[in-house]
């Protein structure tokens, strides 16, 4: 039985073609490991709302609005929590100006910072925290896309 010798670059090169299948392979298995965590941390607006109004945080211009959609004779209240800050919160913000305001807070807050805030009703400066509507998340965008 006769073995033909192969040539040392054709042995280099499958061995290269090789090498290039399992790294190409390994990196699309950690991309693919990786992503539930990641789409979890992108620039992400958030909407909480309440019977009497809504607090909106816009993750391009790190603005929390707060809007009275109610002449009910009570202000809205936002109670909020910001994960970029050593004491995370409470924070409280407040829309006391009637029926059809909104007023707003500026915050400035570095990219992919998080954001939780609840809309409640507000009444000469309390909020009624047992009157809260769901929690809304949110993270500050600043242009990363």
């Amino acid at each position: 039985m006769h073995h033909e010798r192969q040539p040392t670059t054709s042995v280099v090169r499958r061995v290269a073609t090789w090498l290039g299948v399992m790294t190409v392979a390994t990196a699309a298995l950690t991309v693919v490991s990786a992503s539930p965590s990641l789409a979890a941390v992108v620039p992400t607006n958030a909407l909480a709302t309440a019977s009497v109004g809504y607090g909106f945080f816009n993750a391009d211009t790190e603005v929390l609005s707060i809007h009275d959609s109610h002449a009910d004779g009570e202000g809205v209240g936002i109670i909020y929590y910001r994960y970029d800050l050593a004491k995370t919160g409470p924070y409280y913000a407040w829309n006391r100006e009637g029926n059809g305001t909104t007023t707003y807070l500026y915050l400035t807050m570095p990219d992919l910072a998080g954001i939780k805030l609840y809309a409640c009703p507000e009444k000469g400066g309390i909020i009624d925290a047992t009157r809260c509507g769901a929690r809304a998340f949110g993270y500050a965008g600043g242009g990363v896309i």
